[in-house]
């Protein structure tokens, strides 16, 4: 789990009281059970932390870019990610509640932001709109340089009558 640690202690005190952030850090590869990403670029953070009385508010943007692999022609690629995060972290919560918390005077950004980068990408991840895929019959990608196949059309209900009939062809060449 990728940790950013910040510090709110100068704006605990001061309810209302604001402080911004610019920085950029470099992100471990979030691994789930159904996701890999890989960060092609350190995550850039440009927010703004409020005092709200009940906790500090976290407003502004947050993105970089993960490898993704193309679900039509298998190329790994660039995707860029950007997240318009609006969180509040709290100091104390209430039974049910399910947001983040403040440790003492520290929040971790790091959790939200991995949550929304896995959300920000797409069950069906194309290199390109107009990815073609690969071949079914080669495997080679489908673009300008891929020249048609003479394919026999197989009709899957009539394969084992096929396989049969070759059968009984080599049999009766056999006997003869």
């Amino acid at each position: 789990m990728n940790r950013v640690i910040l510090d709110v202690k100068d704006i605990l005190g001061d309810v209302g009281a604001e402080k911004s952030y610019s920085f950029e850090r470099d992100f471990n590869p979030i691994i789930s059970e159904t996701t890999k990403l890989a960060f092609s670029k350190p995550v850039n953070f440009d927010i703004i932390i409020e005092n709200t009385g009940r906790g500090v508010r976290v407003k502004g943007r947050i993105s970089s870019a993960v490898f993704l692999e193309c679900s039509r022609c298998l190329n790994e690629f660039e995707f860029p990610v950007e997240w318009e995060i609006d969180e509040v972290f709290v100091t104390e919560t209430m039974p049910g509640e399910d947001v983040y918390t403040i440790d003492e005077t520290r929040i971790d950004l790091g959790p939200p932001a991995e949550e929304a980068f896995v959300l920000a990408v797409p069950m069906k991840p194309l290199c390109h709109d107009a990815c073609a895929g690969l071949c079914p019959v080669c495997g080679e990608p489908l673009d300008e340089h891929h020249r048609a196949h003479e394919e026999e059309k197989v009709d899957a209900r009539m394969e084992a009558l096929r396989q049969l009939l070759e059968d009984k062809g080599g049999e009766s060449a056999r006997k003869a």
